[in-house]
């Protein structure tokens, strides 16, 4: 049983309001304990209910559900946040059609009571843990539910580095980055750039060089207990970013070392119930679609 909710917004999300009015309703009208993230929250009016507005940190212990309501780059920042916390974590959709964030707010009050009856999906999924060294030490770590992309800084100028599996030399390339993506991550960025679609059950890493300087590159996949390492090439002089979600990033140069794995601890989702990934996929990409 799940009864302390955690509720979290797209950030100046006042769109959001009227979802989350109602979410409060319902758990307050169940009897359960109800917080919300104070920086995407900070400007609802929950004096009219006195519930609280807590920091993340002051979340932490305080709640075993969390609710996104957003998008599903809302939904990549609260799971990063929360996947070393051991709870669940469900979206509610207020754009289009999203991959993570699934339920519709029309849907969303029917979906909460089936949850709280323990009716629904869950599953688990890996995340990426990258960790940057400059001279053997560690100046950058953070995490990545959708991917890892090392790329060029905002010049036409192509980046050359090479890629280690294990400790052992995979290729050297001149392009204009490579995506390190998860499972989930197979649909987004990784994606775009030619990468194979990945059922996000798989325990696998995707590489995915962006606009390689070589037609026989071709995209990669390894185990997920893979440990990828990305080092500028010798004749390297100029930068690069090391970006995690498209949210997060640090700039590199020939002084620094890249090391991506899978994070120790996998993220739980919760679906309604008959959730079936390869239908959201023909919705998303509209396969089968008459043109």
């Amino acid at each position: 049983m799940f009864s302390r909710i955690g509720i979290f917004a797209k950030y100046n999300g006042f769109q959001s309001w009227k979802s989350i009015d109602k979410l409060i309703k319902f758990f307050l009208d169940k009897k359960l304990t109800v917080h919300l993230d104070h920086v995407s929250c900070k400007d609802f009016p929950i004096e009219r209910y006195g519930i609280k507005l807590l920091d993340r940190e002051q979340m932490q212990g305080q709640i075993d559900l969390a609710i996104v309501v957003g998008g599903d780059g809302t939904f990549l920042d609260v799971a990063r946040y929360i996947v070393d916390q051991r709870i669940p974590i469900l979206g509610v959709n207020l754009g289009r059609l999203g991959f993570l964030a699934d339920v519709s707010p029309d849907s969303m009050l029917s979906t909460m009571q089936q949850v709280l009856d323990g009716t629904y999906d869950c599953e688990e999924r890996n995340l990426l843990q990258v960790e940057i060294f400059e001279h053997e030490q560690l100046v950058f770590r953070h995490l990545a539910f959708n991917d890892v992309v090392i790329h060029k800084p905002d010049t036409p100028k192509m980046i050359e580095f090479e890629t280690f599996i294990n400790g052992r030399f995979l290729k050297s390339q001149r392009s204009d980055g490579m995506i390190i993506a998860t499972p989930t991550g197979s649909t987004a960025y990784a994606l775009s750039a030619g990468g194979p679609i990945v059922d996000p059950s798989l325990d696998v890493i995707s590489l995915v060089s962006i606009n390689p300087h070589t037609m026989s590159n071709r995209p990669f996949v390894v185990s997920g207990d893979s440990e990828i390492e990305l080092r500028a090439h010798e004749d390297c002089q100029g930068v690069a970013r090391i970006t995690c979600d498209g949210q997060i990033t640090f700039e590199i140069n020939a002084k620094h070392r890249t090391r991506v794995v899978r994070h120790k601890n996998f993220i739980k989702l919760i679906h309604p119930c008959g959730y079936d990934h390869f239908q959201l996929l023909r919705a998303k990409l509209h396969w089968g679609e008459k043109l």
